[in-house]
C-alpha cells in the first residue's frame, strides 16, 4: 500500500484561495489570478485574472471560468 501518493485533483483543491498561473491550450496563453473554485472535472473559477500571451501582459479579464479539458498546467505563484 502506497501512502505517499497525492492525486492531482487533491493538489489543485489545496490551491483554492491562492494565486495561480494556468496555461491553456491556446498559443502560449497563460492566465494569472486567484483560484476560487475547482470541481471534479478540473473546471476552474478564477477572479482578478490577467491574461499573458508569450509572457507579455495582455488584458485584464476579471472573473473567468475555464473548462478542465482546455488546461495544460496549473501552478502556484510564489
Amino acid at each position: 500500500m502506497v501512502n505517499g501518493i497525492v492525486l492531482p485533483i487533491k493538489k489543485v483543491f489545496s490551491l483554492v484561495d491562492s494565486k495561480v498561473t494556468v496555461e491553456i491550450k491556446d498559443d502560449q496563453r497563460k492566465l494569472q489570478g486567484r483560484l476560487v473554485a475547482v470541481d471534479e472535472y478540473l473546471n476552474i473559477h478564477m477572479e482578478d485574472t490577467t491574461e499573458y500571451i508569450n509572457n507579455a501582459r495582455g488584458r485584464t479579464l476579471g472573473t473567468v471560468v475555464i473548462r478542465g479539458n482546455n488546461i495544460l498546467s496549473i501552478q502556484p505563484n510564489i
